[in-house]
């Protein structure tokens, strides 16, 4: 079930922000065979906004492109070509 932060985030979600998170969310729900319309990626794409507007120290690091990280497993290789295409 989907559950608000009492602690809003100072800083608001930038529309790069979000596309971002719907590419994470996107590769999760690829990864666990889970529609995204499911509740279980709704409470996920839930946490994933939690963590990146609280827990996130320095959001730069996850905006880097994908040929500046080095993919280590085929799976993980093939996930980054999904995410460039979409």
């Amino acid at each position: 079930m989907l559950q608000q932060n009492p602690f809003p985030s100072t800083v608001p979600l930038a529309p790069d922000d979000l596309k971002l998170l719907q590419k994470f969310l996107q590769a999760w729900c690829e990864e666990n065979g889970v529609d995204a319309t499911a509740e279980s990626a709704a409470d996920v794409a839930s946490a994933l906004i939690d963590w990146y507007q609280f827990k996130v120290h320095d959001r730069s690091i996850l905006k880097l492109e994908p040929e500046e990280v080095e993919p280590v497993t085929d799976r993980l290789q093939q996930l980054v070509r999904q995410l460039d295409n979409s």
